[in-house]
C-alpha cells in the first residue's frame, strides 16, 4: 500500500515554499476544480499563484502549469521521492526553471509563458466539467475587460481564423512546454491569415 507523507499544517504557502526551497516532488490536489492530482516539483512561487514543473507517468519532465494558490485543497510530499529523484536522473532529465517568470497575475503569467513557449494552454474552470483547455498563441491581453486573447489550434492542429477571448476570473490553470504542445506546434507551424474576434469565455468563479 502507497503511504501518503502529507506536510503539517502550517499555512498552503509555506509548504509550497519549503517544498520549493527544499526541491521536493509533490503531489498537488485541487479537489473544487478538479479530479486527479498534479505531480512535479515547485518552481516559482509568488503570494497567489505557484509554478510546477510536471512530472509525467513515463518518469520524464513534460511542461509547466501555473495554479493559484487559493486553489489547492491538499499538498503532499511524493512518498516516492527517492524513486523519482533516481529516475529522473538516470533518464538525463534535468529540472529547469523557466527565466525570469512573472506569478504577479494572470496577465503577467501568460505574457511568461507565451515567451517561454510559442503555445499556451488557458484551462477555463466550466460548471461541474472542471477544466476546458483551449490551446493557441497569446495574441494579447484586454486590459478593460482582464482577459487574455488566444488565437486557438483545433486537436487536428489547425489553426482557428477568429480569436477567442478569456476572462481571468474563470481561469483554473495556464500550462505551457509539454510534449503534446510542442507536438501540436511542430504540426500546425506559425499561423497566417487574418483574424477576427469571438465572444468572451467566462464562467461561475471557482
Amino acid at each position: 500500500m502507497t503511504t501518503v507523507v502529507p506536510f503539517k499544517a502550517r499555512g498552503m504557502r509555506a509548504e509550497l515554499k519549503r517544498s520549493l526551497d527544499e526541491r521536493v516532488p509533490v503531489r498537488i490536489h485541487r479537489e473544487q476544480i478538479q479530479s486527479g492530482v498534479i505531480h512535479g516539483y515547485i518552481v516559482g512561487l509568488a503570494r497567489d499563484f505557484c509554478l510546477i514543473a510536471e512530472v509525467g507517468d513515463a518518469m520524464r519532465f513534460d511542461g509547466y502549469l501555473v495554479v493559484a494558490v487559493a486553489d489547492i485543497t491538499q499538498l503532499e510530499a511524493d512518498p516516492a521521492r527517492e524513486f523519482v529523484d533516481k529516475a529522473l536522473a538516470l533518464r538525463g532529465e534535468e529540472l529547469r526553471i523557466p527565466a525570469a517568470f512573472a506569478l504577479d497575475d494572470w496577465a503577467s503569467i501568460a505574457r511568461s509563458a507565451a515567451a517561454s513557449a510559442p503555445l499556451i494552454s488557458v484551462n477555463m474552470v466550466e460548471d461541474e466539467e472542471g477544466e476546458i483547455s483551449y490551446v493557441g498563441q497569446l495574441v494579447d491581453i484586454d486590459t478593460n475587460n482582464n482577459a487574455i486573447i488566444l488565437r486557438e489550434l483545433d486537436p487536428n492542429a489547425a489553426w482557428y481564423a477568429d480569436t477567442g477571448t478569456y476572462e481571468f476570473e474563470a481561469i483554473g490553470s495556464i500550462g505551457f512546454g509539454s510534449g503534446y504542445l510542442d507536438a501540436l506546434w511542430q504540426v500546425a507551424g506559425t499561423p497566417d491569415g487574418p483574424m477576427r474576434p469571438r465572444a468572451p469565455v467566462s464562467d461561475t468563479l471557482h
